[in-house]
């Protein structure tokens, strides 16, 4: 039986700018940093409290950089979200209220990767 989702992947041209964004700018946790072999190295950054681990990695022959990555961050205020990291952050699409009711922005990471944002 599946209990949740541990480990999903972002591919980067550079993991070391990579993770000044996700740490410095989106505020994550590097939870690991480490080679693993010669050639490969293996980044984990979390956002405080959670599960699920979002792995920097390098892409492989026939990974992509700059996608949509489907995966969407909670916060409690996409606006003050917003309005706090609108200068630091390219955000593609502004908060825009919901259907469902919720309020969601979307974003690229340095490498063109896109993420939403709701509450």
């Amino acid at each position: 039986m599946i209990n949740h989702v541990q480990v999903t992947t972002v591919f980067v041209n550079n993991q070391d700018k990579a993770i000044e964004f996700y740490r410095d700018t989106l505020g994550l946790e590097v939870k690991i940093d480490t080679m693993m072999g010669e050639n490969f190295r293996w980044v984990e950054v979390v956002p405080s409290g959670a599960t699920t681990i979002i792995a920097l990695l390098s892409p492989y022959p026939g990974a992509q950089v700059g996608i949509p990555t489907g995966m969407i961050f909670d916060t409690d205020d996409v606006q003050a979200f917003y309005d706090a990291k609108k200068d630091n952050i390219n955000f593609t699409k502004s908060p825009e209220a919901q259907p469902w009711g919720g309020v969601m922005a979307e974003f690229a990471d340095p490498d063109g990767n896109l993420f939403s944002i709701a509450q």
